[in-house]
């Protein structure tokens, strides 16, 4: 088993730092405190939580800087796969886990405890949101506590009680990395690296709205594509659209969305993994001609892959 932390502490300081009672408290503000400064954050985590006993998982070589940490790009994310590629899907859907292998990264100084409440807005620092929460008074600051520090722990490791499971896959950037890897992965059975380029720009987009939207259908525990083989399909089909058309409907999350659950309707009345893989492509890429005019259903990838 890998260290992680104590899963029932940790979801019970999740939900008493997001209470409505708890909002502008006292409480977040000693959070945000400890979470300005990475040895008083890693004490604060100790006491709060515990650290259960396992084995750790290696950090990162390198120190990540703010912005690498709050999106790796697509090079970090697979030396992140290539060093904790042994890791199973069942570790990696765990909040406690990946708290507690963010936590390491903190106590292993590749990144900053100030880095968790960035949010990627107006160019303003972790380090900033939080001074300017905490300086904060009057009916101002329970917003600007309350919203930072849903930032901090949905970046520590997901908050499921807020944003359901996706927020795991969606908010914290090291089990989306891992995550978005392993899919690449997956899809891609050979050495075929013009494939796997194609694949990460799907699962690595410019808005993470996109990658949400995906993570819905394909990878999260509710995930309505039962079948490793349908969903590689559906990805390869994605991947070979945007590719060679960059100005494709597909780039848009709403049209994914509507691609996603046309396929997932169809699936609910017909076992898609039982069907030859030609009529299973075949049927994926008439549903994207819908989205994607002139699209031909015979242009698709017809190699069934393995699940």
């Amino acid at each position: 088993m890998y260290a992680e932390f104590d899963d029932g502490a940790y979801a019970k300081l999740r939900r008493s730092l997001i209470r409505n009672s708890a909002k502008g408290s006292p409480a977040q503000r000693a959070f945000l405190t400890a979470a300005r400064e990475s040895d008083r954050f890693l004490a604060y985590m100790r006491d709060s939580v515990g650290l259960e006993a396992g084995m750790e998982l290696e950090p990162l070589a390198d120190r990540m800087s703010e912005a690498e940490f709050g999106n790796p790009p697509s090079d970090t994310e697979q030396r992140l796969f290539d060093a904790w590629g042994t890791l199973t899907p069942r570790i990696a859907c765990r909040s406690a886990f990946w708290g507690r292998v963010t936590y390491r990264h903190i106590e292993a100084e590749r990144i900053e405890s100030s880095f968790l409440a960035a949010n990627g807005a107006g160019n303003v620092s972790g380090a900033q949101r939080i001074d300017a929460a905490l300086a904060a008074t009057g009916e101002e600051a329970t917003p600007l506590l309350d919203r930072c520090v849903r930032t901090v722990l949905r970046r520590l490791g997901g908050l499921p009680e807020a944003r359901g499971n996706r927020s795991l896959y969606v908010n914290c950037p090291l089990a989306r990395a891992w995550w978005r890897e392993r899919l690449v992965r997956e899809v891609v059975a050979d050495d075929d690296a013009g494939l796997a380029r194609a694949i990460r720009a799907v699962v690595h987009p410019e808005a993470q709205q996109y990658w949400e939207e995906l993570v819905m259908f394909v990878v999260s525990r509710n995930s309505v594509f039962g079948s490793a083989t349908v969903r590689n399909m559906l990805i390869k089909m994605l991947a070979k659209i945007l590719d060679e058309q960059p100005t494709s409907p597909l780039r848009m999350a709403d049209e994914l969305k509507a691609l996603c659950r046309s396929v997932s309707s169809i699936q609910a009345s017909i076992e898609l993994s039982v069907l030859p893989a030609e009529e299973v492509d075949a049927m994926m890429w008439d549903i994207a001609s819908r989205v994607t005019p002139g699209q031909k259903a015979d242009a698709g990838v017809s190699e069934e892959e393995p699940t």
